[in-house]
């Protein structure tokens, strides 16, 4: 059986975060990390002549199906022209299998929470069961499918 990557909630995030801004330098962008306790932007990145900035989340799983997010910023959303928020989601597997990404606009991450919170409400007559005050919400790998590896959609490669 191969190891996991980390040993705690933190190293597993950190890990994550370290990844993405690898993969942002890899390709021909800038990107640091934050240090800090900066709300919900893990990563800065930007082009190689600093024209265009994003502003990235990350969230990051050893395995399993599901991230762990929350209901609290989620709302109805329509696309937008120039989106500089992305949430970046990482399966760092196991320590022989090379971390998978998928990146997500901010505004459609926040709509799709959104709305399959209010299906699953919808399923259980407007309330949740078990705990109706718990803001968690799980996100299946299956519903980021075409997000997987649009490293392109952040629009700072040359």
């Amino acid at each position: 059986m191969a190891e996991s990557r980390g040993s705690s909630i933190q190293q597993v995030a950190r890990a994550g975060e370290y990844f993405v801004a690898a993969e942002r330098n890899k390709r021909g962008a800038f990107a640091v990390t934050v240090a800090g306790n900066m709300p919900k932007i893990d990563i800065i990145a930007s082009n190689c002549d600093s024209s265009r900035t994003v502003y990235i989340q990350v969230k990051t799983k050893r395995g399993g199906k599901n991230w762990h997010s929350s209901i609290v910023d989620s709302q109805p959303m329509s696309p937008k022209a120039d989106e500089t928020h992305f949430w970046v989601f990482v399966n760092l597997g196991d320590t022989n299998t090379p971390p998978r990404y998928w990146i997500v606009p901010e505004w459609w991450i926040k709509d799709n929470i959104y709305k399959t919170h209010q299906a699953y409400l919808n399923k259980h007559g407007g309330i949740r069961p078990g705990n109706p005050d718990s803001t968690h919400h799980s996100i299946d790998e299956r519903r980021l499918e075409p997000w997987k590896d649009r490293w392109d959609i952040l629009g700072i490669f040359g």
